[in-house]
């Protein structure tokens, strides 16, 4: 499986009035550097208007191939530059799920939905067949597969949005905010799914966007930050997260559990860094036991 390499990448969008020259400043990424390990699941986090949609988009090509503006560095998949290589050559080894499940939908029903990328690349009928079904079965909606995806509940659309992908045989699987527009319910379902992808799935890399951190803290191996644009921190989770104030002044919150532990700590003087709430179940536990 190919490593990601983000190399000094800078990005803007083009004007909306073309006849007006493009603005110096104005940058959506600037200067981001970032290698991504072969089979890694990285989380990346930052505010709305941050880069995180438009990183992920560098990352398939769309950027800067179907949106022109003004790109400077390089993202490498492997070998492939995304700069050059043409968009439909990188969707065979990079799958991008958005925010909104609705947007990648083109078929009627699950199994069209799902049938649709691979069928598009020529893969022949019984293969295709094969895909289809272990897709469905990888995300738990191979009982729909004859369902109209109008009649999904918003998980079960997610679900099948990353079963569409996950038929296409991708090495790089990004999923940008899907739990954005999800109720609790279907956020625990598309985040049991992407663990599930995970054990299943070891050699794929993962790049999961979100707005908020609690979604990627028990999963993911790092987390960056992205903050106007700039990558201000990488690290693992635990680690990224136990001086959060540093990190998440600018309006990105920390999960609820680090400010448990913050207060926690302030309190009773001691030195907790929860970053689930299974840790912190526990922690509290062993505490209440210690002081009984």
């Amino acid at each position: 499986m190919p490593p990601i390499r983000i190399e000094n990448l800078h990005y803007r969008y083009p004007p909306f009035d073309p006849s007006k020259p493009e603005p110096e400043e104005g940058w959506v990424l600037e200067d981001v550097s970032l290698e991504i390990p072969a089979g890694e699941f990285l989380g990346i986090i930052g505010t709305t208007g941050g880069g995180k949609s438009t990183l992920c988009l560098a990352l398939t090509g769309l950027v800067p191939q179907q949106t022109s503006g003004t790109i400077r560095g390089d993202v490498w998949i492997g070998e492939t530059n995304t700069k050059r290589s043409p968009v439909t050559e990188i969707a065979t080894s990079v799958g991008i799920v958005f925010q909104d499940p609705e947007a990648n939908f083109l078929g009627l029903t699950v199994e069209d939905e799902v049938a649709f990328g691979p069928e598009n690349l020529g893969v022949p009928r019984d293969e295709l067949a094969r895909r289809v079904a272990w897709a469905l079965e990888m995300v738990g909606m191979a009982a729909f597969r004859e369902r109209s995806v109008a009649q999904l509940s918003g998980g079960q659309k997610q679900r099948v949005a990353i079963a569409a992908v996950l038929a296409m045989t991708p090495e790089v699987l990004i999923m940008d905010d899907p739990t954005a527009e999800l109720d609790p319910a279907g956020t625990a379902q598309v985040l049991e799914l992407v663990r599930s992808v995970r054990e299943r799935m070891p050699e794929m890399t993962v790049i999961m966007t979100s707005g908020d951190p609690e979604p990627l803290v028990a999963g993911a191996d790092r987390i960056a930050v992205l903050r106007d644009g700039r990558l201000v921190a990488v690290d693992a989770p635990e680690r990224l997260f136990a001086d959060f104030a540093d990190h998440f002044a600018a309006g990105v919150p920390a999960p609820p559990v680090y400010g448990l532990a913050r207060e926690l700590n302030r309190a009773l003087n001691t030195s907790f860094t929860f970053h689930t709430t299974e840790a912190a179940a526990a922690g509290l536990g062993e505490l209440l036991d210690a002081r009984s």
